[in-house]
Formats: structure tokens, C-alpha cells, sequence
């Protein structure tokens, strides 16, 4: 039982830590579109480290690889993001993306819906925020304010982004949040969508941005592979630190498996020695131990999946490296993480078994039946 219970805490941790990274990528990754181009100052990975002009916007937004929606109107919006210091609701702070958007920014990313209050209105001082944020910040909710640039900005409406890290945002309206922050004619990024197929369109972008002087400081990728591409870093360190502490965890339930083993095959010298004088083969010694050993694990995997299934859908926050700021996000635990870690278990039965099962097989009969 302290061998399964070994193995089981085992595949919890691999489990639990894979899924933290499988959510965080998921959360991130899902915000983007692929029928919308992002426009940075070239050589930025994010918008907090880019700077573009409104002259920059004017041209791009006269293109004809900008798609145009109702009435005419280019579905194209100018946005500035800043960051900023805000209490969590379970303590500490954290840092918070704050969104500087036009109102059709609906049309353009259509995957965000308002799911409570309304809309901001231009000019105003109101906000909306994500629905993850709503539920990860003190005092952020419908109908309270927050003070931020000498202004207090009042939350008139929770947005839904289908679980992406756009949901831990807090929206305002463009020209306010410029005046009040000082920003000029400078913004972070253009976010439009493409008449006809994105790549298309980001080909014709690239091959007019090496000929038009005005577009040479910005560059244009799919904003799905933008947010992909800021899912990375951080994925990628959750799963180095989750590898590392397997490991050692790994190494503990190994050790437990085999003195298990050990223990198995030094009270069953008899009978080991019976099957022997009874004709049965040394490798079928050997095989009915490793068997044993694969059971117990295989077990044990069966009960840290089961526990592990406790977390998934449970809700958390980390900082984004690449952003700066916290994004909120579900554990997601995958058919392929739970495979993984029925595998690891089934690996780590193995080594823990193979030298017990090896001793057992070289046996001697008349060792193996000798009394003690």
C-alpha cells in the first residue's frame, strides 16, 4: 500500500503541474483570432514593449487587406495597454493589463460577449472588465470604481472571452484613457481583421512594409500565433520546475517500489523455490515479479489520476512573463497528461521491480527451499 500510495503522489504532482501548464497555455493561446493581424514596432514580442504612431494606424488602416464592416467602417482599432498595481482577493497584489480600446472592438474580436451591465460609453470614464478578473481582484466588480490616473472609473459591465487570458483585462475607452495617462498619438498595437485569409493578407502587409518607408519600423503576424508565441515562456518554465521536482519525487517512489519488491521476494523464497523444482523457467520468475511490480504502479496511477481529476477546472492565476501582468486561468487536465503519467507510473514499476524480480530469478532451489 506505501508503494501504490508512493506512485499515486507521484502522478499527482506530474499531473496537477502539466495541467497548470496545459491552462495557462490554453487560456493564453485562445485569446487570439486567426482572421485578425497584430501590428507591433518591430523587434517587440509584446505590447508593453511596443510603441506605434496614429500616423503609422492612418496608413494601415486605408489598406485593402483591412476588412470593412457596417456602414463602411474599417474593422481596425488602435489600443494602448498599461499595467497597474491592484489588491488580490485572496491578499497580495498583482498586476493588472488595463486596455485602452475603440467601441467596435466587439466587431473585431468577436470571440469576447458582454455578460453583465453594459458597454462603455466613449469619452467616458467607465470601464469593463473580464469576467477572471471580476472574480480575482478586490473590490473589482459591477457598479464599484477604481481610482487610477487622478480619475476614478467606474465598472459598468463584465465581459465573457471564452476563458482566454483576455478575460484578465480591464477595458476603457481609447481617447479617455490617451488623455488621462498622457499618451499622446502613441500607441501599443493595431489589432485588425483581414479581408480574405489572414496569411494572405500578412504576406501582402510584410511585402509593403519592405516597400513603404512609412511602414519600416512595425511588423505583422497572425494574432493567434502572437498569443501562442506569449504562451510559450512562461508554459515552458511551469513544465522545467514540474520536470525537475517529478524527478526527484520519481527517484523516492522508485526507491519505495523496490524495497517493496525486495520485501515481496524475500518472503516468497519457498515458494520461488516450488515453482523452480517444479520446472518453471527463471525468466518466468522473473516475468511474474515484474508483473507484480507493473500491477502494483499501474494501480497507482489509477488513483493519482483519480485524485488528480479534483483539480481540473479549478480556478488560479500566475504572472505572464511576457506581459507583466496576472492571467487568470483554469487547470485542464488532458487525456494526454493523464497517458503521460500512466506511463511515468508503469516506468517507475519497472525500474523499481527489475533488480527484485533479477535476485528472485537466480534463485537456487535448494537455497530457495532451505529453511530459515
Amino acid at each position: 500500500m506505501m508503494a501504490v500510495l508512493g506512485i499515486a503522489l507521484v502522478v499527482v504532482v506530474f499531473t496537477v503541474l502539466l495541467a497548470l501548464s496545459a491552462g495557462f497555455e490554453r487560456a493564453v493561446s485562445a485569446s487570439g483570432s486567426l482572421d485578425n493581424l497584430i501590428v507591433l514596432r518591430k523587434g517587440a514580442d509584446a505590447e508593453l514593449q511596443s510603441q506605434v504612431t496614429k500616423d503609422t494606424g492612418d496608413v494601415l488602416r486605408e489598406l485593402p487587406i483591412v476588412a470593412t464592416g457596417e456602414g463602411g467602417k474599417k474593422l481596425f482599432l488602435s489600443e494602448t495597454v498599461i499595467i497597474l498595481v491592484r489588491k488580490k482577493a485572496d491578499g497580495g497584489d498583482t498586476n493588472v493589463s488595463v486596455r485602452g480600446t475603440t467601441p467596435n472592438v466587439l466587431e473585431v474580436r468577436r470571440e469576447v460577449k458582454l455578460k453583465e451591465g453594459r458597454w462603455f460609453t466613449p469619452g467616458s470614464d467607465e470601464a469593463v472588465i473580464g469576467l477572471a478578473l471580476s472574480r480575482r481582484l478586490e473590490g473589482l466588480t459591477l457598479g464599484q470604481s477604481m481610482h487610477a490616473g487622478r480619475r476614478d472609473w467606474k465598472i459598468v459591465g463584465v465581459f465573457d472571452a471564452g476563458g482566454s487570458g483576455l478575460e484578465s483585462e480591464m477595458w476603457l475607452d481609447l481617447n479617455t484613457m490617451q488623455g488621462v495617462f498622457n499618451r499622446g498619438t502613441i500607441y501599443q498595437s493595431f489589432l485588425f481583421q483581414a479581408a480574405g485569409r489572414a496569411k494572405d493578407a500578412e504576406a501582402s502587409l510584410k511585402k509593403s512594409i519592405e516597400d513603404d518607408p512609412r511602414l519600416q519600423s512595425i511588423e505583422v503576424q497572425v494574432e493567434k500565433a502572437y498569443y501562442e508565441k506569449q504562451s510559450k515562456l512562461m508554459a515552458g518554465v511551469i513544465n522545467s520546475l514540474g520536470g525537475i521536482l517529478t524527478v526527484i519525487m520519481a527517484v523516492g517512489g522508485v526507491v519505495g517500489a523496490m524495497n517493496t519488491m525486495y520485501a515481496a521476494v524475500s518472503q516468497r523464497k519457498r515458494e520461488i523455490g516450488c515453482m523452480l523444482a517444479m520446472g518453471f523457467s527463471p525468466e518466468s520468475i522473473w516475468m511474474a515479479f515484474i508483473l507484480e511490480s507493473l500491477l502494483l504502479s499501474l494501480l497507482g496511477s489509477i488513483l493519482g489520476c483519480a485524485a488528480s481529476m479534483l483539480f481540473d477546472g479549478m480556478r488560479t492565476g500566475t504572472t505572464n512573463f511576457m506581459t507583466f501582468s496576472e492571467t487568470a486561468f483554469e487547470f485542464h487536465v488532458t487525456p494526454g497528461i493523464l497517458m503521460g503519467a500512466t506511463f511515468l507510473a508503469l516506468c517507475m514499476g519497472f525500474i523499481g521491480g527489475l533488480l527484485p524480480a533479477i535476485q528472485a530469478a537466480r534463485l537456487k532451489v535448494v537455497e530457495a527451499l532451505r529453511r530459515s
